[in-house]
Formats: C-alpha cells, structure tokens, sequence
C-alpha cells in the first residue's frame, strides 16, 4: 500500500528506457521526437571537448566541497554570466547555487516561496512553458495561477493589466500570489522581453512584494544576430541588466540558467540559480542536497566555463546552426501551409497553430478534445509534439516543435506532420499552386 501522494505519483507518465529513435538507416520506421528540447546540433562539438577534458582528479570521486557546486564551478560560472549577461552589478560566485538540473530549482522555489496550506501560489502568464505544472506542484502541493493577456501582446508593456488581474481574481479567492515566472526568452514563444517590458515586470514584483523569478536557460541560444531581418526582433535582456534601485528590492530578484539549453549538455545535469537574497540562498542550498550534482559534471562544466575562448567560438557555432535549422523547418512549415508564430529568435522551438486542421467535426466542436486527437494521430504516425493544451495556450490547436536535429530527422518529422493533415502525395502534386508541387518533390522523393 503506497500512500496518497505516492499512488498520484504513480499514475505519472515519464521517459524510461528504449526511445524507439527514428534514424534514416538503422531505425527508419522509429519515431521522430520534436518533444524534448535539446540541441542535436552541438552534440560533436561538446562530445569532442568532454572527451579531450576528461582527464579527472581523484577529488572527483570524494563528496567534496558539498552539495551545491564547487567553489571552482560556482567562480567559473560568475565569469561567464558577467561576461554574456551584462549584469550591473557583478555577480558574485556566492549568489550562485547549483542543482542536478533547473527542474530541481524549479520545485525549489516553489518550496522557498509559497506555503500550500496557506493557499500560497505562483503566477504565471499563457503560454507557457508545459512541465512548470509538473516542476513546481508534484511535490510542493501547490496550485499555480495562469493569467490570460487577451489580445494584449505578452511581450508588451501592456501586458502588466493582464498580471495585475489575474493577480487581483486570485486574491479575490483567497489565494495570495508569492512570485512571478516568466521564461526569457520565452518558452514555447521563442522570443525576448523587451527591455522595457521586464521592466514593468519588475515593478509589478515590486510594488506587490512578490519574488520575480526569470527563467533565462535560452539565454544565448539566439539567432537574429545573422541575416534574418534582425529589425524585427528582440535581443536578449536580462533581469540583472536593468538597475532595480527604485524599482524592485534586488532580494526578490532571482534567474535560473544551467548548461542544459545554450551548451546542449542535458545530460549533464547541471542548474543554478542566481540570487542576491541570501536567505533566499541559503535555504536553496539546505533543501538542494537530494539533487545535487556530480562532481565529475562539475569538474567538465568548470573547464568548459574557464575557456570563454572556446565558448565564445561554440556559441557561435551554434547560433549559426540554429538559425540554418530554423530556416529549413520554417521554409518546410510555409510550404506545407501550416502556419506559425514567426517573430522567434531564440530557443528551440517553433509554435504552430494547426487550428485549421483540427478534426473538430469527430468532436462535436469540442476543440480540446480535437486537438488532443490530432496529437493520437501524430503519434500513431511516429511523431511526437507537445500540445497547445499542456503548454497553457488560450486556445485549441497550438503545437510546439524542436527544430534543433540532423535535418534528415527534422524533414522526415515534418513530412510525418503533414501527412497526418492530409497533405498527401496525390493532392499535393495535382496542385494547381507552384509552391505546393515543390513540396511534393521535396517530402516525397
């Protein structure tokens, strides 16, 4: 007999085993993933360096310093966020704690901000980031408020009305709102806050007395700097580049970054969170002992933060990459006539509104179900996305892609996609529009 929360857990889904991984050899019939969010595209180039770094010292094997990052890793890190996050204020190596990971600082701040018996809550905007459900209640027992900006873009200042709302209607229940989390650059959106709209985020924080908690794991994963009508978007900012005085007390400020994202190193299983509150801090580093980190992932991700030589050349490299990819996949997309979200510039992923294609007459108007349908049919077909749904979109039909693979992978998945809605061979080469009949020779050859 298991207790109650240990039977919920139990009915929770999560990856074990076998991937069934599509390859265009070895596994052609396997299933195209455009679920998880990690860079294929870096993968030589950190596998090379892993393998010429990986020359460990026999305090690899000890508990060392702790559980939280050693003082080496924690001072390398300070470096390399000073010198790409144009922090005001230097960040020093104390203000930073390290986990096996952000999800475990996900759930620690839930821990560190909210009571759940005291009907304490996270706000959060739609869409977002989908496993920040997961992250922050499962264990925590908290429920999160989502806020609707409406029609009012999300990335504008004007979004602060839809905040202050959701802010008000939850207090109206009785639930007293501890912190804000954004993603910025924003998940599964692709894109920055302005300068100018963090801002006002910040003050909003400030003037309730709330935590802003920024999540900033995409933060140098952008692609806008090279030829793509750089006019249109937005360059990353981050919330220690904006002077708080008069604005937000610099103790309610967090960031969480990690080697996950911008080094393709998932696997490392590497976190931080950046902070000035050392309250705050210190009862990070208490409750992050059940998910600290090892130390031989320290000792390579220390030697890798120390040569800001070779990281400055790496994260050009794969800015250079992401953007190709994106290119590929967007010309795909436009092609195929599925539309998307085409103001990204950072991150992994694209948002594509597949609301046209819903099957909603098998539904009987019901469009969440209708999306959760055409989610069966991708997945039947060997392609994985995440749902509008689980992403908190405010409406049906959203799916966001990772285009970060080996384009074979990523034009296999694509072709998977849009035979699902229909786009078969036969109607796609009688068609009467030019562009069409080239995305038949490009998908079906």
């Amino acid at each position: 007999m298991l207790s109650e929360r240990g039977s919920n857990w139990a009915k929770i889904k999560f990856a074990h085993g076998d991937q069934n991984a599509y390859h265009p050899v070895n596994n052609p019939s396997g299933i195209v993933s455009f679920g998880n969010a990690e860079n294929w595209l870096v993968r030589e180039d950190l596998t090379q360096f892993i393998n010429e770094h990986s020359q460990f010292g026999k305090e690899c094997c000890t508990y060392g310093e702790g559980y939280t990052g050693t003082v080496r890793l924690r001072a390398a890190m300070a470096k390399h966020l000073n010198a790409h996050f144009d922090p005001v204020q230097d960040i020093d190596p104390e203000e930073i704690t390290f986990a096996a990971g952000v999800t475990a600082l996900n759930e620690a701040c839930a821990l560190l901000t909210c009571d759940p018996d005291k009907q304490e809550s996270i706000l959060l905007g739609k869409p977002i980031y989908g496993a920040f459900a997961r992250d922050l209640g499962i264990r925590t027992g908290i429920t999160l408020e989502y806020v609707d900006v409406g029609d009012t873009d999300q990335f504008s200042p004007n979004c602060i009305a839809g905040y202050e709302a959701g802010f008000e209607a939850a207090k109206a229940r009785g639930i007293s709102i501890k912190a804000l989390i954004i993603c910025n650059p924003h998940n599964p959106l692709g894109q920055c806050y302005p300068r100018e709209t963090l801002v006002e985020l910040m003050r909003f924080c400030g003037s309730k007395g709330i935590h802003l908690i920024s999540d900033e794991i995409y933060a140098l994963s952008l692609y806008s700097i090279y030829e793509r009508h750089t006019e249109k978007f937005t360059k990353f900012t981050s919330v220690r580049a904006i002077d708080p005085t008069g604005i937000i007390d610099p103790s309610q400020l967090h960031v969480l970054y990690g080697m996950s994202k911008d080094f393709g190193a998932a696997g490392m299983r590497l976190g931080c969170v950046i902070s000035q509150n050392e309250e705050f801090t210190k009862a990070t580093r208490a409750i992050c002992r059940f998910c600290s980190p090892s130390q031989y992932s320290m000792d390579l991700a220390a030697q890798l933060l120390e040569d800001q030589e070779y990281v400055k050349k790496f994260l050009e490299r794969s800015q250079a990459l992401l953007l190709h990819s994106r290119v590929v996949a967007e010309d795909l997309l436009t092609h195929g006539g599925i539309p998307f979200h085409e103001q990204g510039n950072a991150g992994f992923f694209i948002w594509l509104d597949l609301a046209p294609y819903l099957p909603i007459k098998e539904t009987n108007g019901d469009g969440w179900a209708a999306e959760r349908l055409l989610s069966q049919r991708f997945n039947q077909a060997g392609v994985i996305m995440a749902t509008g749904e689980a992403y908190h979109a405010p409406t049906p039909g959203r799916f966001r892609l990772v285009f970060c693979l080996e384009e074979d992978v990523l034009r296999e998945g694509i072709k998977r996609i849009l035979r699902v809605i229909h786009i078969d061979r036969n109607t796609v080469l009688s068609s009467t529009y030019p562009h069409i009949r080239a995305l038949a020779y490009t998908l079906f050859q």
